[in-house]
């Protein structure tokens, strides 16, 4: 078993607590308000709301991943799905399939499990209007039982070749169920605002903006202090402050090098520099194949604005010394080379600094 869990939804005790944040977000759901989540990667946006809203009373969370969703037919499916987990009884299957008997449904047994599932005819589930039939049959469940709809992964609906017309049929159902919270989450900053700050969009201005930043360091070092401790092993207040710095306070990113420090060590020792620097190595031979390629594709000039940030995190990069450092002359050079790297998602603009979207790539330029 691994003691530090990323890259996945966690709950129960391998999740941080955030108590005033989710009593925050509660209040929200519990007005009955449209969330939109904003956040960086890996900052635990899902995690935490599926927790919270989990542990809420008298709510039913109805948890929707849109990631990589292709077609209507794929995004129904989705939705039936997430709607059918609520209630895994036959009676209330065989409920949801008259309320979408347009879609041809076909109640069916698992031979593994012997669980009923519900599935649905493709043909007739991919037209945007079999959208508008879930959303219906969503409305007739929300007046019998008190629900949270939860798209995850929501910007992954622009990839479609009818997106346009699906978010406007969206937001035409959404905009009547007032007794229903929705909350939006996106792991793409400028997809998300484009749905929901956009002028020219049908959600534009339709949900409440809602951010899930960094855990505050001294309650997840308490956190990580205690899983380290039921993982037998000791850590200093110094090494977790560095194990945060090294990932930013990024959730997932603080969680996967603490459990490749777990695995670089052995029961009863004390998590030292030698210790994070063992389970950093262990992070390169994992994601170090990606980043060559990476430095690869960048221009000379691009590469040593790279490495110069990486050297000096939270440096200008148009002062007189980053540019001198860098052998760049003027500060076009230095827009144009910051311009790429964004594009690219090597790096994003944070509070007026720039930062790695992949922490461990900083620190693997550095130790290079």
């Amino acid at each position: 078993m691994s003691f530090f869990k990323y890259g996945m939804v966690v709950d129960g005790e391998n999740y941080c607590p955030r108590p005033e944040l989710a009593r925050q977000f509660s209040q929200l759901v519990d007005s009955g308000l449209n969330v939109v989540v904003q956040g960086e990667r890996r900052m635990g946006k899902t995690s935490f709301v599926y927790e919270t809203v989990s542990a809420m009373h008298g709510i039913e969370l109805v948890y929707v991943d849109l990631y990589c969703v292709k077609t209507i037919e794929e995004f129904c499916r989705r939705m039936i799905t997430a709607v059918s987990a609520l209630d895994r009884r036959t009676g209330f299957l065989r409920r949801t399939a008259k309320l979408i008997a347009n879609l041809r449904p076909v109640l069916t047994i698992d031979r593994d499990t012997g669980t009923p599932q519900l599935t649905v005819d493709a043909k007739a589930a991919n037209t945007v209007a079999s959208v508008e039939d879930v959303m219906d049959m969503l409305s007739a469940h929300a007046e019998k039982r008190r629900l949270c709809i939860v798209f995850d992964e929501f910007q992954d609906v622009l990839e479609l070749d009818v997106a346009d017309v699906l978010l406007a049929r969206l937001r035409a159902k959404i905009q009547f169920q007032n007794k229903t919270p929705h909350v939006f989450l996106g792991s793409v900053r400028n997809r998300m605002h484009e749905i929901f700050d956009s002028p020219k969009s049908p959600f534009y201005k339709s949900a409440t903006s809602f951010t899930v930043g960094a855990i505050s360091p001294e309650d997840f070092k308490r956190f990580l202090a205690a899983r380290f401790k039921l993982a037998r092993r000791a850590v200093s207040d110094a090494a977790l402050d560095r194990i945060l710095t090294i990932a930013d306070g990024i959730s997932g990113d603080v969680q996967e090098l603490c459990e490749t420090i777990w695995l670089a060590t052995r029961n009863g020792d004390e998590v030292g520099e030698e210790e994070i620097n063992a389970g950093l190595r262990l992070v390169f031979a994992r994601e170090g194949k990606a980043f060559g390629p990476i430095l690869a594709r960048l221009t000379p000039i691009q590469s040593a604005v790279l490495k110069g940030l990486a050297r000096t995190p939270g440096v200008r990069p148009y002062s007189g010394d980053f540019m001198s450092e860098c052998g760049i002359r003027n500060v076009g050079t230095v827009t144009r080379a910051l311009t790429r790297l964004t594009a690219d998602d090597v790096i994003y603009e944070y509070a007026g600094t720039w930062r790695f979207a992949n922490p461990f790539f900083r620190e693997w330029l550095n130790a290079r």
